[in-house]
């Protein structure tokens, strides 16, 4: 048995503290760049529509697009 599971242990004995943080800023695309301009649109397209899961991918698809 470990001390975070004990009953009566700080935290409720439920385990290790959660640290939550703020989500991140969207990421600007790069100028001139088609695919970031592209993900951009379809990003203000999903959020319109509530699609949080979309924006994120598009998000993704911004930063981690290589540029060369």
């Amino acid at each position: 048995m470990t001390y975070d599971s004990k009953p009566g242990a700080p935290g409720g004995g439920q385990g290790a503290a959660v640290h939550v943080t703020l989500p991140r800023l969207d990421p600007e695309p790069v100028p001139g760049c088609p695919r970031c301009a592209g993900a951009a649109a379809r990003r203000a397209v999903r959020r319109r529509a509530g699609d949080l899961s979309g924006v994120s991918d598009c998000n993704v698809d911004i930063r981690h697009h290589p540029h060369t």
